[in-house]
């Protein structure tokens, strides 16, 4: 076959979920999730925080470039798990203690139950705890160990019962440090899984979340390297992630498991180290506007990183427009699953062009902020609306977002306020949730 037609082939059976598009048997797929880390908190960003597992999933795999999440926690969650826009949700802040993602919606491990998975959750969840049926369980995962809100103590001890520790529902006090905790647990459910089945697992940490807490070797570590105040918790809390990361990634490799495994690595926001600030800037490091909670550069694009071995080329680099809802169906995808929700994805089946590292013609990325605010990106174009301006970039010239040149492209305004428009003219049914 030459190659021409067997990128065809690929390209065919990936656009209908059929069938896994590489072996015979569906690919495992490991998620790892980080709480408020930013573009420049990883050390291939050139941070000054060690990230050698982090660091080495790029090496092996693939950096995507232009992977954008919602600033805040909630909204990006609820995209990766339902494939659309939160804002049809009503899902615009965080999910409090009162009502969670609307109950009609599908979830992306109910697709993967369907599809012959075991499902593994282990970290924080923050899409509804009020009433069972907004809890994991409930929602397409055969396990779970975390806690349902937005944070947790570091540090766990027997009073941590009230604090929200569950397993499967029931209330539990763990001990110990909670990134070590989180790990120890995917790290049973990998070995102690059903070797006849592929696994999705879902390991979304609290950290490095404020107030950001890590053993004090690692403290003391980056004292001498010049971190204080916020940022030293932080940093001690992103190196002991990537440690626990490496440990799960050496139990995939015990367990024969890399070569049949697509792992993902991502931040949920940017950085909440300095708030709507975003992170310091180092020499040689792009400095993105704005933090956490906000629209700009520095509060949606984050670090991501895929490694399969033999599927995805190691060391490259992807400038494919991806964002959190277009993880559900390019993961479906992957793994040759026909997704199984009724209403329409806003995200975009992207494997493609992930397999192939070339771009392809997508709809725009549209994601929202507590504020009020809204981003809509299009190639290289991104436009922010906010009910008191409108501003639009150029971000292949001007990624920092310094100049907007909103008078000088109406058009382009128009085009992109009208996808916008689509979205909250048209919301879903919602459940009540807090702000």
């Amino acid at each position: 076959m030459t190659a021409f037609w067997a990128k065809l082939f690929i390209f065919a059976f990936t656009a209908t979920f059929t069938v896994p598009i590489f072996g015979a048997s569906k690919p495992n797929i490991i998620l790892f999730v980080s709480d408020d880390m930013g573009w420049n908190d990883v050390g291939y960003h050139g941070s000054k925080i060690a990230t050698p597992h982090i660091d080495r999933l790029v090496k092996d795999g693939m950096q995507l470039d232009r992977f954008y999440v919602h600033p805040i926690c909630s909204p990006t969650r609820t995209a990766l798990m339902t494939g659309r826009v939160p804002a049809r949700m009503g899902i615009t802040g965080v999910i409090g203690r009162s009502g969670g993602v609307p109950k009609d919606e599908h979830f992306l491990p109910q697709t993967f139950q369907k599809g012959g998975y075991q499902t593994f959750m282990v970290g924080k969840w923050h899409l509804g705890s009020s009433e069972s049926e907004y809890t994991p369980n409930s929602r397409g995962f055969d396990y779970f160990f975390g806690f349902h809100g937005g944070g947790i103590n570091y540090y766990s001890t027997e009073s941590s019962r009230v604090r929200g520790w569950f397993r499967n529902g029931q209330s539990v006090a763990p001990k110990g440090y909670s990134t070590d905790l989180l790990a120890n647990e995917a790290i049973k459910q990998l070995k102690n899984r059903d070797k006849q089945k592929p696994v999705f697992l879902y390991l979304p940490f609290n950290a490095p979340h404020q107030p950001a807490q890590a053993p004090e070797q690692l403290l003391e570590k980056y004292r001498k390297r010049g971190f204080f105040g916020r940022k030293l918790g932080q940093a001690g809390a992103i190196e002991a992630m990537d440690g626990a990361i490496g440990r799960v990634l050496n139990t995939i490799e015990e367990e024969d498991m890399t070569k049949e495994t697509l792992v993902m690595f991502f931040c949920d926001n940017g950085s909440g180290g300095f708030g709507r600030r975003g992170s310091s800037v180092l020499p040689g490091q792009l400095a993105l506007r704005g933090g956490k909670g906000t629209v700009y550069e520095g509060g949606i694009r984050v670090p991501a990183v895929l490694r399969w071995p033999e599927v995805i080329s190691p060391g490259t680099k992807c400038d494919q427009l991806i964002s959190a809802q277009d993880l559900f169906p390019t993961f479906s995808a992957a793994a040759g699953i026909k997704p199984a929700n009724q209403k329409l994805f806003d995200g975009v089946n992207l494997w493609p062009s992930i397999v192939e590292n070339k771009p392809m013609k997508r709809s725009p990325v549209i994601v929202g902020g507590s504020s009020g605010e809204f981003a809509v990106l299009h190639g290289k174009w991104k436009l922010i609306w906010s009910r008191q301006q409108i501003s639009l970039f150029d971000l292949k010239e001007d990624p920092i977002e310094a100049q907007d040149i909103s008078v000088q492209h109406p058009l382009m305004v128009a085009e992109l306020a009208d996808a916008l428009a689509s979205v909250l003219t048209s919301p879903s049914k919602l459940d009540r949730h807090g702000q």
